[in-house]
């Protein structure tokens, strides 16, 4: 490719780079934190949930409440009617008119149940908690998702950065073999070898260009949003998180959302024995009726019969044999709260190796990045020295080469630490209940 097509070509990526940037959204963490929590399906489900088990949570839903209902009813009846008495009356009437009109209030409370309105409020109480984690856990992990996403996306601008800073070291190393060969110090091998480098390095950036592309097309999606919502993310990947052990051990037994909720989960198993083992108890309940009736007949003895009035009382009743159901129900209540417990051991022990292993890998990856940093300081030193005994006649085309290539691997692998030290971060937050105030 002659250089003037290829400077021209160059000159026209960047400048079309530039100019979608100053027409594109500026999208931070924070922004795209508060649209997926407001967008994301899953989150809007988790919540819906968590405000139905909320509602429940009632005294009324337990049964700890009186209840009253209020009845009407009007009869109205036409009949032929026939009747002989005893006395010797005789009664024969077509079409004889009756009515037939009752109301009343009706008042029922249960007073004892064996305690298991208490445990039932307890449980639903429980059941609305544990919701909640379970709306905390969906956040944190659509969260940790999205900043993972996001920091990929620095990444990948942060890669695309360098491959430029490459293209540019590329393109003045092609000026400089050329310039060479022009005076008759240099060979023309080495321009060409030099043109070919740059291709390379260009096919290169564009490759992370059209990755670039790929990565915001599925972060859109995750943000249940248009996927051609075009937008340019933060340039750095921050770190200053330096935790110890011992404290990330102690913080993730009191936060940790997993652990929290298969918690909640034992409190849950044993407010339902509490609540199946009341049918061992009698139950008592406080009724109570206001009821008004009317009948009026045409015919008959009691031509008209109206009452008002109140009643009340007291019912008690014991079932002293259920076919062993009260039995069979406590029985897998108390199974259920061994599950509950075993599930909540296999949880820690799972949280307690994701978080050893998520710490281990982020002491390394924090090591990493040190070294590479000073690595690339290396190499760009060492670039150029290089550049400049190229262009002295007291370096080869290959050992330029190697120069060229060991600094865009320093400045690929700086990105690549950076960006692992940040992801092992993000899961140590996650783990530590410390991702999602």
């Amino acid at each position: 490719m002659p250089k003037y097509k290829f400077a021209f070509y160059i000159a026209c990526i960047f400048l079309f780079s530039f100019t979608r940037a100053s027409a594109q959204e500026q999208l931070t963490l924070e922004q795209a934190l508060e649209i997926v929590l407001k967008n994301n399906y899953s989150v809007q489900i988790a919540g819906n949930r968590a405000q139905i088990a909320d509602n429940n949570a009632s005294a009324g839903n337990a049964g700890m409440l009186p209840r009253f209902s209020l009845g009407a009813s009007a009869n109205l009846a036409s009949n032929d009617t026939k009747q002989k008495f005893s006395n010797g009356t005789d009664v024969d009437k077509a079409g004889a008119a009756s009515t037939n009109i009752t109301a009343g209030l009706n008042f029922s409370w249960t007073l004892f149940d064996g305690m298991k309105m208490f445990a039932a409020y307890d449980k639903l109480q429980a059941l609305s908690e544990a919701e909640k984690l379970n709306l905390k856990m969906q956040i944190e992990n659509t969260a940790a998702q999205v900043i993972t996403s996001y920091y990929a996306l620095v990444k990948q601008k942060q890669l695309i950065i360098a491959a430029e800073n490459g293209l540019q070291l590329y393109e003045e190393r092609a000026k400089i073999a050329e310039k060479k060969q022009e005076v008759g110090t240099g060979a023309k091998s080495d321009y060409l070898q030099a043109q070919v480098d740059k291709n390379e390095q260009l096919s290169n950036y564009l490759t992370l260009k059209n990755a670039m592309a790929q990565l915001k097309a599925n972060f859109n999606t995750l943000l249940s949003r248009s996927t051609e919502t075009d937008f340019i993310v933060n340039d750095s990947i921050p770190l200053n998180y330096s935790p110890a052990y011992e404290d990330l051990k102690n913080t993730v037994q009191k936060n940790n959302n997993r652990l929290l909720f298969g918690q909640k989960n034992i409190q849950i198993s044993k407010l339902a024995i509490k609540e199946s083992s009341s049918s061992y108890f009698p139950t008592l309940t406080l009724n109570s009726n206001y009821n008004y009736g009317r009948s009026q007949n045409q015919v008959g003895f009691i031509l008209l019969n109206q009452n008002l009035g109140f009643t009340a009382g007291l019912t008690a009743a014991w079932a002293l044999f259920d076919g062993f159901n009260t039995d069979r129900q406590s029985e897998n209540s108390r199974i259920d709260l061994l599950n509950s417990q075993l599930a909540l051991e296999e949880t820690r022990l799972g949280v307690e190796t994701s978080l050893l292993t998520a710490y281990t890998n982020f002491k390394n990856a924090i090591e990493l990045l040190n070294l590479e940093e000073d690595n690339l300081n290396l190499a760009e030193e060492n670039v150029l020295m290089a550049m400049e005994r190229f262009r002295l006649g007291n370096f080869t085309t290959i050992q330029l080469k190697t120069a060229q290539q060991s600094l865009d691997n320093a400045r690929t692998r700086l990105v690549n630490a950076r960006f692992a030290a940040k992801s092992q971060e993000i899961e140590l937050r996650r783990l530590s209940g410390d991702l999602v105030k």
